[in-house]
């Protein structure tokens, strides 16, 4: 009794904590912030009026692809409904985003507790803290916030109840949602056989076949060039805060085909070292997606979020690494601050150069540590691998 009465307890302070600290940061920028800063509809720093396209799309009976441009998964959008019908403002977008940072937060320590509760609340506090964690469903109102929830969802629920057809399921509705839960997939079929290979893979099927034939059927062409756009990369100017996106911007490009078939290569050799080492699907996890925030040419700000809510918890008992990934949410920001300005807006100073070398090394910077990471993790266990879930 004592023991329930203390999870409950840590959980109701994460709930407390976690809603007073994100609805400060509300406060601040609708008052403040997002006044001083997005004040011209050319230089918007958000995504908001795509998301209300599309979901007002959805909400008069239409059809994504078809009837409005969307460049993303189709479930997202459906998610996104609630904060469009209850008005669409800047408010209902972080209060509803900001929702899904708290349930994520409530969610890795519910579920880790079963191994380690001091951990698990470590694990939640520190992710809730990190800078990128509070940020993106207020001051930036992005969506990740909810793909953070549904990528993370899978791996902390598998902790508990062992469940891999219940893990093959929610992993295969988080691609479409967002295309980061396909990390998820590979790590777990090093570890199946035979028939059960096979309804595993009927899962994946079955779920993609019911997310997506009502649009191959009724906007085939559509629908077809945003997998190409989506997964391949084609179709679709380089953006974000890579450093292969800077670069490109200075006239120093990396083919994108290139970069994406080293990314390949590079996490088949994981997966051979992984299955020979029997490695956790978490650590597997981990190893490919740190590869992927190297190598991979298209990485948006916001999406470090998933990078944080994976690797928070699993380094948790080191505090250099964890100290790492604030330097990482830290680097990211300022990047962002200066890739939005002198790349995406294209304001001209006589500083310019000197703030794009600030980017260029904040991202070379980031990916030192992340190779620090990633030789940390490949040589060594953490709590999570000590007692794996599959």
């Amino acid at each position: 009794m004592l023991e329930l009465s203390s999870k409950k307890s840590m959980l109701v302070a994460l709930l407390v904590i976690s809603s007073m600290v994100l609805s400060a940061l509300i406060f601040i920028d609708r008052v403040y912030v997002d006044n001083a800063v997005n004040t011209d509809p050319s230089t918007d720093h958000t995504d908001n009026q795509l998301y209300i396209d599309r979901a007002r799309t959805i909400l008069h009976g239409k059809l994504l692809y078809r009837d409005v441009d969307t460049q993303t998964p189709p479930l997202i959008n459906y998610l996104l409904v609630p904060p469009v019908y209850f008005g669409a403002s800047p408010l209902a977008f972080e209060i509803y985003f900001s929702i899904f940072t708290v349930l994520t937060v409530l969610a890795i320590f519910h579920f880790l507790s079963h191994i380690d509760r001091k951990k698990a609340f470590l694990s939640a506090i520190a992710f809730l803290f990190i800078p990128t964690t509070l940020a993106v469903p207020t001051f930036a109102r992005q969506d990740e916030a909810i793909v953070a929830f549904f990528f993370i969802l899978p791996l902390i629920l598998a902790v508990e109840n062992k469940n891999r057809y219940a893990y093959t399921f929610l992993s295969s509705i988080g691609v479409w949602i967002k295309m980061h839960s396909i990390f998820l997939l590979p790590p777990l079929f090093l570890k199946l056989k035979g028939k059960e290979m096979l309804k595993h893979m009927t899962i994946i099927l079955a779920v993609s076949a019911a997310v997506t034939l009502p649009f191959l059927l009724a906007a085939f062409d559509q629908f077809t060039w945003y997998l190409k756009f989506y997964f391949l990369g084609k179709g679709g100017k380089l953006e974000g805060i890579s450093l292969w996106r800077i670069m490109d911007s200075q006239g120093y490009a990396v083919p994108k085909t290139a970069l994406i078939a080293i990314m390949i290569i590079s996490f088949l050799v994981v997966y051979y070292i992984a299955y020979r080492k029997k490695f956790g699907v978490w650590k597997t996890v981990s190893l490919t997606l740190i590869l992927y925030f190297i190598i991979y040419p298209k990485i948006h700000y916001e999406y470090f979020l998933m990078l944080f809510a994976l690797l928070t918890p699993y380094l948790i008992e080191n505090k250099k690494m964890v100290l790492m990934l604030y330097a990482i949410s830290l680097l990211s920001g300022v990047t962002l601050l200066i890739e939005q300005r002198y790349l995406d807006w294209a304001v001209t100073s006589d500083y310019s150069m000197a703030f794009i070398s600030v980017a260029v090394a904040s991202m070379l910077a980031i990916d030192v540590i992340l190779i620090f990471i990633f030789r940390h993790i490949l040589a060594g266990k953490t709590w999570l691998d000590r007692e794996p879930f599959f």
